[in-house]
């Protein structure tokens, strides 16, 4: 791929960057950006699926705007992580939508990966986002103001193996909660579940 993804030159030209593709990148980063004499310019692992780019180059572009150097410490990653988000999926666009399951905001979202949209949502619908890999917890996001042990109940466990072991989308409620699972297998070696918990 060499810069023939429309949503990603739209991105980059509004906010007056440039991209470049190449592959591999050094150190096995996804992307870094550079300044040359017409300004910021963003390079992108050219072998990774468009999602994952467009989060790349979100991140790199918040570096930019965040007026960050060349040496970035660890809490300038995490702003830029949380300003790529905000780029990917705009508060006033985004919000508009979160009513809406996860299968549901990926087909009004397709520029954004399962996992982006699920973390930003938790911005605007409190809960618990509950990332499992091929069975195995790899995240547990918790929203501000809401209390959720740092493991799945459980009856999220329940939940999570009916979707691997159906590989389904699924719903169920009960004690004051409510869920909602997402089966994603998109073919790339790992099967995922992203779990949603919130107050019934």
């Amino acid at each position: 791929m060499s810069g023939a993804d429309p949503w990603a030159e739209a991105f980059a030209a509004r906010h007056r960057l440039r991209i470049r593709y190449e592959t591999p990148l050094p150190g096995r980063v996804p992307a870094y950006k550079y300044d040359d004499e017409h300004g910021p310019v963003v390079v992108l692992d050219s072998a990774l699926p468009p999602e994952r780019q467009h989060f790349s180059l979100a991140h790199e572009t918040a570096h930019v705007l965040l007026d960050h150097g060349d040496e970035i410490a660890p809490e300038e990653e995490l702003a830029a992580n949380r300003l790529a988000g905000e780029l990917l999926l705009p508060d006033p666009l985004f919000s508009e939508h979160t009513h809406l399951p996860l299968r549901e905001l990926k087909a009004e979202f397709p520029h954004a990966s399962f996992e982006v949209i699920a973390r930003r949502r938790l911005a605007f619908a409190p809960g618990v986002l509950t990332i499992v890999d091929d069975m195995r917890l790899t995240r547990r996001l918790v929203a501000d103001d809401f209390a959720a042990p740092p493991r799945p109940v459980p009856a999220e466990w329940r939940l999570i193996e009916r979707c691997f072991r159906e590989r389904a989308d699924l719903d169920d409620s009960g004690e004051g909660i409510r869920l909602h699972g997402t089966y994603v297998d998109e073919g790339r070696g790992v099967i995922r579940v992203l779990l949603v918990t919130e107050e019934a």
